[in-house]
């Protein structure tokens, strides 16, 4: 990706196309995308058995990502969201850092708040050690469906194509 088209341009662009992106996301796109998340090495799994208000969650020393079905509608907007949160955490540990140094991630998260003002609220949930990598993916997951799959062939190439 060009360093003009950066993540800054990602962002502004997501936060104005929000509506647009959500319902360009359908099941077969989801299908796909897992199917590129298995072929980096990275089990998918499905639960029934989540607590409640859990969507999903990433086990680095399993490899292996989870989506609560007991817990998430049957909406595809909603399953793509927490996919796409969750694929951020799997981009993270493919690249072995953050996505984004904390200066950028710091402007990111003033700009997305100035359109959502709650949108880093549950931040306050976890851990300040988790901080950064829990806005990265709050930050990755309102992208359209199209640059979170770039980003993630980006970070996890070495996984993809060895």
């Amino acid at each position: 990706m060009p360093r003009s088209l950066g993540w800054a341009a990602l962002i502004s662009a997501a936060l104005l196309s929000s509506a647009i992106s959500a319902q360009a996301t359908t099941w077969e796109r989801i299908t796909r995308y897992l199917s590129l998340i298995k072929e980096a090495g990275i089990e998918a799994l499905v639960a029934q058995d989540c607590p409640a208000g859990l969507m999903g969650a990433f086990h680095q020393g399993k490899q292996a990502l989870l989506m609560c079905g007991n817990n998430l509608q049957d909406d595809p907007v909603q399953v793509w969201v927490v996919l796409a949160h969750e694929s951020a955490h799997v981009m993270q540990d493919c690249k072995g850092d953050y996505l984004m140094p904390p200066g950028l991630l710091a402007q990111e998260m003033d700009q997305a708040q100035r359109t959502d003002p709650a949108a880093f609220l549950e931040l306050q949930l976890y851990d300040s050690t988790q901080h950064h990598a829990e806005a990265e993916a709050r930050l990755v997951q309102v992208l359209p469906p199209t640059q979170v799959e770039a980003l993630f062939v980006k970070y996890c190439s070495n996984r993809l194509f060895p």
